[in-house]
């Protein structure tokens, strides 16, 4: 094996991060509010809760539906959730960290690092393993592993130590096809345990979490949780069925026995402040952050068309997208960056088998219509203009040097009244014909400049 390479120094390479951020116009919140809410309901989910960042430093949080299916307690963006498989876009960023110092190369193989591990051929590279081209059978399907969380729940396994206990032989040749297996990660984790000679929880907390000012993200069984982990809903026993707290059998035995592949315990606004972080070359140098998103197409479902080096690539209304999913027993994620436009989304559901997909381009075409007519614009040079009164029930004036032309957009982004001005400087708005609710008024005037402001129609 290697010797151990870690550098002590290098773990602060990254600057800490500070947040001046402003949350979106209250339109767009709305719009977005009303999104999940029917989200909810039309997909019978427990809860939601969301965390999306926007170019300019823009943000919006939001929680619908309930926590707890019995007591119904609502749902709120301060609670954690089981983040399943979005743990690998973290253990793959460490890896690219270790790749970044020198210590690590995507071509070193597991036998390099780790004492040999029954069902691991030794040869396999690291970047098989983060493109999941292993061939490494996946020993979490394994029907003793669940019964294992489930009857000895307290019991903290080695990684490597389960592999070998549940695992079978190899079922591909290393390099060749893509096979999602959850051992590759898990070995990944080992191997940063092996370079830094810290364990996993360790390096992801000085390395990322603490760098990026992530004060509520935890890898279990390691860390000790600072806050209320939401019930995951789920049954053991009945197909399709959400009315079993997944809390116990989601035990310690699962989250050592899983490590890098999913071990994580997060809340949605860490998971996209880390998502935006990693894609815009805060973690790892923009150079590795494209090598992470150099993908094969696959087809994993929902908006999935292709894996990369730990990251998976989405469509969404014909718009490429990087981030990752996860599921696990009880719950459903999905975190993904847009990196022309700016925009990441995080999406976290107390339920399995939630479709995340169509959720995610719900949210997304909300956000796309917003961004699109300007919802979250801020005038800095119409301050002569005046939108009186607001709130507003029946006539809505807005006065300045004309002439001037009006558009009334509601929250999903549609306009829905156009017109003029009457005379060069008064526009009288009959807003009677609306639905109460936050409009967003785009007065343009000499035809150049364009001044937004929201509306409250009562």
């Amino acid at each position: 094996m290697k010797a151990l390479r870690h550098v002590l120094f290098l773990i602060t390479a990254i600057p800490f991060r500070t947040w001046g951020q402003q949350p979106v116009d209250p339109a767009f919140a709305a719009a977005l509010q009303a999104k999940i809410d029917s989200c909810v309901n039309v997909y019978a989910l427990p809860g939601i809760s969301v965390g999306l960042l926007l170019p300019e430093d823009r943000y919006w949080r939001g929680a619908s539906g309930v926590a707890h299916r019995y007591t119904l307690q609502p749902m709120d963006t301060s609670l954690l959730f089981q983040q399943a498989s979005v743990t690998k876009l973290f253990t793959a960023a460490l890896v690219m960290q270790l790749v970044d110092e020198g210590l690590v190369e995507l071509d070193d193989t597991v036998g390099e690092f780790l004492q040999p591990i029954e069902h691991v051929p030794s040869g396999v590279r690291i970047r098989d393993l983060l493109r999941h081209r292993s061939g490494i059978a996946d020993h979490l399907g394994n029907p003793a592993v669940a019964n294992a969380w489930l009857l000895s729940p307290n019991v903290i396994w080695n990684p490597g130590g389960a592999i070998a206990v549940f695992g079978e032989e190899p079922s591909g040749v290393p390099g060749v096809s893509f096979a999602y297996s959850n051992p590759n990660f898990i070995l990944l984790g080992m191997i940063i345990e092996e370079v830094t000679g810290v364990d996993l929880a360790t390096a992801l907390r000085t390395r990322i979490s603490e760098p990026l000012g992530l004060e509520d993200t935890f890898l279990r069984p390691a860390d000790p949780l600072d806050g209320a982990l939401v019930p995951g809903w789920s049954s053991l026993s009945v197909p399709n069925a959400y009315t079993d707290d997944m809390t116990g059998f989601l035990s310690p035995a699962f989250s050592s026995m899983v490590g890098g592949a999913g071990a994580l315990v997060s809340t949605p606004w860490d998971v996209v402040r880390f998502t935006e972080a990693l894609f815009t070359g805060e973690v790892v140098p923009l150079a590795l952050v494209d090598t992470m998103c150099i993908t094969t197409s696959v087809g994993l479902g929902a908006n999935t068309t292709g894996y990369g080096y730990g990251t998976m690539r989405y469509s969404f209304g014909g718009v490429t997208y990087h981030g990752h999913s996860g599921d696990i027993n009880g719950f459903t994620q999905l975190t993904v960056h847009q990196r022309t436009a700016g925009v990441t989304l995080t999406i976290s559901i107390n339920r399995n088998n939630a479709p995340r997909g169509p959720i995610a381009a719900a949210l997304l075409q909300v956000i796309t219509a917003q961004l699109a007519v300007g919802l979250s614009a801020i005038p800095t040079d119409e301050e002569d203009l005046l939108f009186f009164p607001n709130p507003v029930d029946e006539t809505l004036y807005v006065m300045g040097s004309g002439p001037l032309r009006y558009q009334l957009f509601d929250a999903s982004g549609r306009d829905v009244l156009v017109g003029k001005a009457l005379d060069a400087q008064t526009a009288a708005i009959d807003v009677s014909v609306l639905a109460p609710g936050h409009y967003l008024c785009l007065v343009e005037r000499n035809g150049v400049s364009r001044a937004f402001q929201t509306i409250m129609v009562e």
